[in-house]
């Protein structure tokens, strides 16, 4: 058995005061699959990212990953087309520098993501909203301390658990 989560959202920006489809990722006309790294005992698990996929054959990851690791918004892979012509990842091509963190509200209020999303996006954050209590932000590196710092604080008050997605820092940008 396979379990196939594609993101039915379009990645969302802050622009004149308010969430607006990110204009890449709403023109985005590809789904990347990616297969998670499989656990025990349970069924293998894709996940479908909105993406682009470039002339020189990459793909451009246009989406915040809800479940991946390692794979970011802006993010390069290396794809193939598989026998039912679907787009899947074989490998990460260029990294981005941007982070990911995912966070479960601890709330059942219908519009609690709400101040917090918007917070975030008024820094600069993308955010691409899985439902009322889940929800994944990106952010370029240099806001990405700030962002992980606010989390923290938020998770210490039990307010939210969140995670970051990615476990290995940017290479370091060559002069």
């Amino acid at each position: 058995m396979t379990d196939y989560r594609q993101h039915p959202s379009v990645v969302a920006h802050w622009h004149d005061g308010a969430f607006q489809p990110l204009p890449e990722a709403l023109d985005a006309p590809d789904t990347i699959w990616f297969a998670l790294p499989p656990e025990p005992d349970t069924e293998q698990m894709w996940e479908g990212l909105r993406g682009r996929v470039e002339a020189d054959g990459t793909a451009t990851v246009l989406a915040v990953p809800a479940f991946l690791y390692d794979i970011n918004f802006g993010d390069r892979v290396e794809v193939m087309r598989s026998a039912e012509d679907a787009v899947v990842a074989t490998g990460l091509n260029h990294d981005a520098s941007n982070f990911t963190f995912r966070i479960m509200l601890k709330t059942d209020a219908p519009d609690a993501w709400q101040p917090l999303a918007t917070e975030l996006a008024q820094l600069g954050c993308i955010l691409d909203v899985m439902s009322p209590r889940f929800f994944a932000v990106s952010c370029n590196e240099a806001l990405s301390q700030v962002v992980a710092d606010k989390l923290f604080t938020l998770q210490n008050n039990d307010e939210l658990h969140y995670e970051t997605g990615r476990t290995k820092l940017p290479e370091p940008k060559q002069a």
